[in-house]
């Protein structure tokens, strides 16, 4: 009996060797197991001796101080920490966290949590004598990481530095030594080697008094046509508001750009601003005065022969408010999450077609469906007590958040920063130990 089920044995593996040996090659050495899992985000830390603010996507999700070498998560059981005094590494989540930082009275600034860009452009801050900014460059990953920053200034870029940032840890550089002296910056962070999520805070002021600050969030991508959505139209009635486009041209040869007003009350390029000429790598600045900038928030197109990178900084003054604001490009958006946890701004959405739903789960636990839709241009305001926030976009429009609190002015285009990364593994099979 033991030998007639050997027999059987021997008999099932030689027929299992020759049919894997006479199918195809891409039937067999090709087969795969895919695994997907989203990545881990990274938050800052509290700079400047600011008042730091997380916002996580669930009070359930994952968290670990960054300086722990253990790789486990743990639960703060609450969906907006205040009292971290270094940075976090939040465990992947379909949902974006969000890192709010003020100032009481003084500045308000808002970033989406990174999961490491290996490419990302700051068009904003300053390095003269008002600069308190900083660039802070956090390192995840378990070994030392390696990154190459690039200043440029109104005459061209500068010589590349070379930095090195130890492994679980946050290093943190002063703007205002990178270019000292220059007041219209681009920086370019390049992650030579491991794993560095970076972020630029510009704080201002002139003496004991305050100019403002806020986050100049990155720009992965330079780009031939870019929209800047979510811009401040008007403030009260008496409040007064400045934009300032600055734009490179990264490419190596000259180009010029125009820029489209979109607004609820009609698009249109202005004569002024149609064509704008552009050095090679050289920062240049352009206010926009005297424009039509419609009766709420409102959009720039820009577009351009070569590819570039841009951004817009607000200043507004008022009665009660000295802040200012940087806008960067939104990409085409197709799904986003996150946390509000009771902020009310203002969501602004363009595209050609606008088809959009917004899922709000709110304080009470109540579930909130709002439907948007129009063309060129809509403006939407978060009601009370918004807490968990999904915006599903079926046109790819680009979108992005608007809010003034008591601290400031803020804004944040919605560039989801949760991303899905794959992973394959070959499957053994028969090919493994039979020769070809």
């Amino acid at each position: 009996m033991k030998e007639s089920r050997a027999a059987i044995s021997l008999l099932i593996f030689i027929i299992t060797a020759h049919v894997a040996f006479l199918l195809p090659e891409s039937e067999v050495s090709r087969a795969k197991e895919i695994s997907r899992s989203y990545s881990v985000t990274t938050c800052p830390g509290p700079i400047n001796d600011s008042k730091l603010t997380t916002l996580l996507p669930a009070q359930s999700v994952g968290v670990r101080d960054l300086s722990r070498k253990a790789s486990g998560f743990s639960e703060l059981n609450v969906g907006n920490p205040t009292n971290l005094k270094r940075a976090i590494v939040v465990a992947g989540n379909p949902n974006d966290s969000i890192t709010i930082q003020s100032k009481n009275s003084k500045w308000t600034a808002a970033a989406l949590c990174g999961s490491g860009e290996e490419n990302s452009w700051f068009v904003g801050g300053t390095a003269d004598v008002t600069s308190r900014g900083k660039v802070i460059l956090v390192n995840s990953g378990l070994s030392d990481a390696i990154v190459e920053v690039t200043v440029f200034n109104e005459t061209g870029p500068l010589t590349p530095d070379s930095i090195t940032v130890k492994a679980l840890s946050e290093k943190i550089l002063r703007v205002d030594s990178l270019d000292p002296g220059s007041s219209q910056l681009v920086i370019n962070v390049k992650t030579i080697g491991g794993r560095v999520t970076s972020y630029l805070l510009d704080e201002r002021t002139k003496g004991l008094r305050n100019l403002g600050g806020d986050f100049v969030s990155s720009i992965s991508e330079p780009e031939t046509s870019q929209i800047i959505p979510g811009l401040l139209s008007k403030y009260g009635a008496t409040g007064k508001l400045k934009h300032t486009i600055r734009i490179m041209n990264v490419a190596d040869v000259e180009s010029s750009a125009s820029v489209e007003i979109i607004s609820s009350d009609g698009v249109y390029v202005p004569v002024e601003l149609s064509e704008i000429r552009l050095n090679s790598r050289q920062v240049r600045e352009i206010e926009l005065v005297d424009l039509d900038l419609g009766r709420t928030n409102f959009g720039l197109k820009i577009e351009s022969e070569t590819p570039f990178v841009a951004s817009v900084l607000t200043e507004l003054k008022s009665s009660n408010i000295l802040d200012f604001t940087w806008s960067i490009p939104a990409n085409p958006l197709n799904e986003i999450g996150f946390n509000l946890y009771g902020l009310e701004p203002i969501l602004t959405l363009i595209g050609e077609k606008i088809d959009a739903t917004v899922e709000i789960r709110n304080r009470d636990g109540k579930n909130v469906t709002k439907n948007i839709a129009g063309e060129e241009i809509v403006n939407w305001q978060f009601p009370a007590n918004s807490r968990i926030v999904r915006i599903i976009n079926r046109t790819r429009a680009r979108a992005a958040l608007t809010w003034i609190s008591n601290d400031g002015l803020t804004h944040l285009s919605l560039n989801q920063a949760a991303s899905l990364e794959s992973a394959t593994r070959p499957i053994a099979d028969i090919s493994v130990i039979q020769s070809r």
